[in-house]
């Protein structure tokens, strides 16, 4: 196999890595209480024979900065989703990525394009929203995550469109459909505080955090991490052999440079990877990570520093403010 091929293959594997730690866990408790609130409810509609008002509906607003593994973890939840019947056209969890600049017009387009809708630009605001409700009840859908929901946020200093968008989902929720998931950064969080009723309408918020490395559990969590990653490298056959991301001060500098971000972590460790190949290496040693700090790292002002070269920088807890 060509490095070509095999750092091509790499890459491709690592989009299916998943590590479980404590957000994916609860992250798959929350949604399946939350799926299995809408089907409740849905059954109960059916059982009446699909007349009346549907009950109202609540949201888990999902907050927390990017690369913290939000994403990863519903997509874990969606792909170990258990639902049984073979129905293609049932979907009970739906998982919609927002626009970049995100309106009432976008929120229908993105939720229609996610169900394969032909058409899913065609048609004004109030249309697409309709057709979109239409998508939800037809597939069965029992659960809806709108995720990037910061992108209401974005490029809207007045707040004008953020909140009109605010409006339209607590429509959803009083309408019934199904339970929604509100996925983004901290940028989000006035959608969430700044209108009452949406606010009201809150489940307790999962928050994403970067791990603390000053706390036992943060520093578990983080070395489990890097124990994971490695034992992927070997599962997925990147390398035949484990390569120590665990020994040392690996977990330690590895922490320097993602600021306890766990998705910054395994990129570190990715990039570290494709090192490795390229000389010949049977697995990712010292050079390779310090390599991939000096050509990744740093020229993306992840880190201004290189703790393979200079030392870690003095750790400080980030409960303490620092």
């Amino acid at each position: 196999m060509s490095i070509e091929d095999r750092i091509a293959r790499a890459r491709v594997e690592f989009q299916t890595f998943r590590l479980s730690n404590a957000l994916v866990e609860r992250l798959a408790l929350e949604l399946e209480v939350l799926r299995k609130v809408g089907e409740g409810s849905r059954l109960l509609w059916e059982g009446k024979g699909r007349k009346g008002k549907r009950l109202e509906q609540m949201y888990l607003p999902v907050i927390g900065p990017s690369r913290c593994g939000k994403s990863t973890g519903i997509k874990t939840f969606i792909e170990n989703l258990d639902v049984v019947g073979n129905d293609d056209e049932i979907r009970s969890v739906v998982h919609v990525t927002l626009s970049a600049k995100a309106t009432i017009k976008t929120l229908g387009s993105d939720i229609l394009e996610e169900y394969e809708d032909p058409e899913f630009e065609e048609g004004t605001a109030t249309k697409l929203l309709r057709r979109a409700a239409n998508h939800i009840e037809k597939a069965k859908t029992d659960l809806l995550i709108l995720d990037e929901v910061h992108h209401l946020i974005d490029n809207d200093k007045g707040g004008t469109v953020a909140m009109s968008v605010a409006e339209t989902i607590k429509r959803m929720l009083i309408r019934g459909a199904c339970p929604v998931v509100l996925v983004g950064t901290e940028q989000a969080m006035p959608l969430i505080t700044k209108n009452v009723q949406l606010q009201g309408r809150a489940y307790n918020p999962v928050i994403a955090r970067p791990l603390d490395l000053a706390t036992k559990t943060g520093l578990a969590e983080f070395r489990d991490h890097c124990v994971g990653f490695d034992l992927m490298l070997v599962r997925h056959r990147i390398f035949r052999k484990p390569s120590g991301l665990v020994v040392g001060d690996v977990p330690a500098f590895a922490y320097d440079v993602s600021g306890g971000i766990i998705g910054l972590a395994s990129r570190l460790f990715e990039i570290a990877s494709e090192k490795a190949m390229v000389r010949g290496g049977d697995r990712i040693e010292d050079r390779d990570l310090s390599s991939a700090v000096e050509d990744w790292a740093i020229p993306l002002g992840i880190t201004d520093h290189n703790p393979w070269t200079h030392g870690r920088k003095p750790l400080k807890s980030k409960k303490a403010g620092t």
